[in-house]
């Protein structure tokens, strides 16, 4: 088989799984984590990835999954506490702003920003930063969140918010694990974590990745959900802190 056949066999195993979900997660408790939305089409309503809002007016998802222009998409706060005669509160976005150096087939600097308006009187509960102070001494356990499949088998998405624990890798050892075609390079702004039969899924991309109380990535891609010995690729937050904040004080 030539390297081209195996660059686009591999291309096409990777588009095939590229919009994630938590596989073998639990459910997360209501007001525990408001921040992780759902990011869904305005027309019909439908899921299509995760987000996590870092201020009252901005969140953070994949680029890969705003294909379009701002009004085709809205904010559900799904993990938001209500009764069982109220809707969960919602975001109208704006803006989608796309990293300049996002490239859509190897998911190189895969992140968005979305400035929203948020229809909610209180926002006190923002103020917390969940942004990390650095780029620096990320390792050990993290936990994802997303409102993907919860089942690879039944393709159901999950109305609640589904978390799972996972550990960071080194970019090496994501390479011996992805192999070359696959894994990310040392410039792409990306990390890497892997799982005991726990992994993001479809439905979570732009969902993020939160070690120690801050949000450190947005799950991008994998090869495939929840198999054993396979690392999931993340958006590394602290490596586009400076694009982050410069968005944001723009507005």
């Amino acid at each position: 088989m030539s390297k081209m056949v195996l660059i686009l066999l591999l291309t096409g195993l990777i588009d095939g799984r590229r919009v994630k979900r938590v596989i073998g997660g639990v459910e997360v408790e209501c007001g525990t984590q408001m921040r992780v939305a759902s990011l869904r089409n305005i027309s019909s309503s439908q899921h299509i990835c995760g987000a996590t809002l870092v201020s009252s007016r901005f969140a953070v998802t994949s680029a890969h999954c705003v294909h379009y222009g701002p009004r085709e998409y809205y904010l559900s706060l799904n993990n938001y506490c209500i009764n069982d005669n109220q809707t969960f509160p919602t975001a109208e976005v704006l803006e989608i702003i796309t990293h300049q150096y996002y490239h859509k087939r190897t998911r190189a600097h895969d992140i968005a920003l979305l400035r929203i308006q948020l229809n909610l009187d209180d926002t006190t509960w923002l103020n917390d930063t969940l942004l990390p102070k650095s780029s620096f001494g990320l390792s050990g356990e993290c936990a994802i969140y997303g409102y993907g499949f919860q089942d690879v088998y039944n393709m159901e998405i999950s109305d609640k918010l589904l978390a799972a624990n996972l550990k960071i890798i080194s970019l090496d050892e994501c390479t011996q694990l992805l192999g070359t075609f696959v894994a990310p390079g040392p410039d792409d702004g990306m990390i890497c974590a892997i799982g005991n039969g726990v992994d993001a899924c479809q439905g979570d991309s732009g969902g993020p990745l939160m070690c120690a109380n801050f949000l450190e990535g947005v799950c991008s891609y994998g090869l495939s959900c929840g198999v054993p010995g396979l690392p999931g690729v993340y958006v590394s937050i602290g490596l586009h802190l400076s694009w982050i904040r410069d968005v944001m004080n723009k507005f």
